[in-house]
């Protein structure tokens, strides 16, 4: 009896875990929004020196960004795509940091805190995709920032957590948390050295579905292996 419940918890556990690592690798659609929002404007648009939050404003006109205060001529026909987008990055983030990463990640204090600043950032995304940034540009900006900044913390913690037990898993999250922060304090940082603001912005806003995706491939693939090989693992 009690051997029968034990393989239908484990099975139950192993249904939520491939949900939360697919939720890690549909991450992606952060890029496919995107490009489709980008590729569709009709209005020249710089990667180098405008916001990816530019490409949600919802109506064609004179735009400044805020960071910058350099002004573009902004029309994004299907900006809806662009902030469903962060709307739908920061549902699936805090899924998967729900579902699997905080069971699996090892313990201690700097995952719990890694977990709470992740959860935290998918809550700002949403709001930032809900609040276009020509609407309401204080409370995007401010959400935006907070989302890139909790995210890429929160990963430089769970490296910290990690990297004791489990070597490359810990490094891999260290450094794409150390690349996020580069480019965070970059993108903050005029004259916005070799890559421009939008340059910068994208390397502290891609870090962390980057990440993402990496780590939940690599549970998919993991989670691939005999159930009773995975649970027994620590």
């Amino acid at each position: 009896m009690q051997t029968s419940r034990h393989l239908t918890d484990n099975l139950t556990r192993y249904r939520w875990f491939v949900r939360g690592a697919t939720c890690l690798v549909l991450l992606s659609i952060f890029f496919i929004g995107q490009a489709v929002a980008q590729f569709s404007a009709t209005a020249p648009y710089s990667i180098k020196n405008q916001s990816i939050s530019s490409l949600g404003i919802t109506i064609c006109e004179n735009f400044k960004e805020p960071q910058t205060q350099q002004q573009f001529y902004v029309c994004s026909p299907l900006h809806l795509v662009m902030d469903a987008t962060f709307i739908l990055t920061g549902l699936l983030t805090m899924l998967a940091v729900t579902l699997i990463v905080s069971p699996l990640w090892p313990k201690g204090r700097a995952r719990s805190m890694g977990v709470f600043l992740i959860f935290f950032g998918g809550i700002e995304e949403v709001v930032a995709g809900f609040s276009p940034l020509n609407l309401n540009p204080f409370l995007h900006s401010l959400s935006g920032g907070l989302a890139i900044t909790a995210l890429n913390i929160g990963i430089l913690l769970l490296g910290f957590a990690a990297v004791k037990s489990h070597r490359l898993l810990g490094w891999y999250t260290l450094a794409w948390g150390t690349i996020g922060m580069i480019g965070f304090f970059m993108s903050g940082t005029p004259p916005y050295a070799w890559l421009g603001y939008g340059g910068w912005e994208r390397v502290a806003g891609y870090a962390f579905p980057l990440w993402g995706i990496g780590i939940g491939t690599y549970w998919l693939i993991q989670l691939k292996l005999p159930k009773k090989t995975f649970f027994s693992r620590k």
